[in-house]
Parts: structure tokens; sequence; C-alpha cells
């Protein structure tokens, strides 16, 4: 995925909201606004497990989680449940293009198809990790972005468009679009766009050394410092960890993982509130 730099001297940047119930949507969509109103270009990035979560007690699918060997969780996504989160997918892209129409903006929905953004490879059978035994799931409809086009996002940008991605790509081996992981889809389109950051926000004030107290914040911290970091993550965390290292190494600057249920959330995290994330040492972590 080759860097796209853009010119001039506004800041760029992709945020990722998760899709989870608590996150605030709204109050990150009116702060966006402002900030691309100022000259700002921005690409957001959202996930969809709330409504997906929605769909399937809706229809009496029981949803299905996994932990890997490695100890990152993910969902199982078989022919079922990959109907209802293309639904899920949309559900919220309609709500926060809404939301940015509210804002006299323009939000623009970038789904797989001709001149996709990202594209993945299937990765048909899941490992889990049960009682000290590993399972097998297959039929996964999930995979794991390889390649990323920025070409729609800049066009989107040059019709005026805030450009939204949901947490799909295309299959590089076929005609169907597969689930990826929205917090790797946002660094992956950082790191391919040259952006000057990437901000990551969910329903935590950012990465904590214990997980049962909301003070124990890690304000920043550098990739040499990655095995003390590694140690903090748990559940959800390890993903989104591994995405805004994923960024760094992809050539963003900064990453940031912050608060989505706060004031102007996307504003609050450039302010340094939450955990900032860089190439090289920045503050002790212990």
């Amino acid at each position: 995925m080759n860097a796209v730099r853009l010119n001039g001297d506004s800041l760029t940047g992709v945020v990722k909201i998760g899709g989870a119930r608590g996150n605030s949507a709204t109050s990150l969509v009116r702060d966006m606004a402002e900030r691309i109103r100022s000259g700002e270009r921005w690409v957001l990035v959202h996930g969809a497990s709330g409504y997906m979560e929605d769909l399937c007690r809706a229809t009496e699918i029981e949803p299905v989680y996994v932990t890997s060997p490695s100890g990152y969780r993910s969902r199982f996504v078989g022919e079922k449940e990959m109907a209802l989160f293309l639904a899920a997918c949309g559900n919220y892209s309609l709500r926060i293009t809404q939301e940015f129409g509210e804002c006299g903006l323009w939000g623009l929905p970038l789904y797989p198809g001709p001149g996709t953004t990202a594209g993945a490879s299937r990765k048909d059978v899941l490992r889990s990790q049960e009682n000290g035994r590993v399972r097998l799931l297959r039929g996964n409809r999930s995979g794991t972005i390889v390649s990323f086009d920025t070409t729609p996002i800049l066009r989107a940008w040059n019709a005026g468009a805030v450009p939204l991605l949901p947490p799909l790509a295309a299959d590089e081996a076929g005609p169907d679009a597969l689930n990826v992981d929205g917090d790797r889809m946002a660094a992956a389109a950082a790191s391919a766009l040259g952006a000057d950051v990437l901000v990551i926000l969910s329903n935590v004030p950012g990465l904590l050394r214990d997980g049962s107290d909301p003070d124990s914040v890690v304000d920043r911290a550098g990739l040499d410092e990655w095995d003390v970091l590694e140690s903090y993550a748990k559940g959800n965390m390890k993903r989104k960890l591994l995405a805004a290292k994923e960024a760094l190494l992809g050539g963003v600057p900064r990453s940031i993982i912050a608060d989505s249920r706060v004031m102007d959330p996307l504003t609050s995290a450039l302010s340094g509130r939450g955990t900032e994330l860089c190439p090289t040492s920045m503050a002790a972590v212990v």
C-alpha cells in the first residue's frame, strides 16, 4: 500500500469510531464538521457491532465470538451472519450520513465494489482457543486487508464529501465483500493516505494500565515500549493497539486511542486526552 502525500498544510486525518453501544457518533460528527469547515480533511471509519447485535436478536441468530490462540477476540461471520452484517453496516452508515446532513455536509459511504478502497484476503477458518484446546470454525466471511486504493477517498474529498468507510473490503479472490476489522481498516487508510494522524475512538478513555481504573490511562508512549503496552491491552483493546502500531509502521506520525463519549471527542483526542503513540519513546509508561 503506497502512501499518497496530499498537498497543502491543513491537517489530514483518519478517525475511527466503534460500533458498540456507548459510542457517541453524534458528538463526533458535529466536531468533525467544525474541523472540516476550517479546512481539515478527514475520513471516518465506523464499526457496526451494536447494530449487528440488534439484528441478531431480532432474527434469533446467536452471535459466535472466538478468542484466537494469540488472544485476539473476533466474531465468526458465516453466510447468515454476513447478510446481517451488511445490513448493520448500512444502517450505521445511513445514520452517520443523516447526521452529517444536519451539519450541512455530505457524508459519502464507500462500499466494496468497482473502484473499491480496501481489498482483503479471506480467512475462511477461524481458530478458537477453548479450555486449552484449539477449535476450528470453517466458512468464515472475514478477511485481512492486503491492499488499499485511495482513489475513491480523493474523489470524495474533491467532490466536497466526507468519506465514510464501513468495516468491509472486497475479497481479492472473488466478487464477495468480507468483514474486516474496523480499527485495522482505519490504520490501512491512514497509512495509504500519508495522513498526519490516526484517531481511534471507543467507549474507554484510552489504553489503561489497570482495566478497572479509568484514571490509569497511558498518556504517551513509543513503539520501543511495545511489550509493556501490549501487556496492558485486554479484550478488544488488543486490536486497537495493534491498529495504532500498524499505522505508525506505515508512516503515520501519531496514533491516538481516546474516548468517544466526551464532548468534541476528536478535538479532545488531538488536544492530549487519551493515549498518544509515536514511533519513538515520549514518556515512561510504567
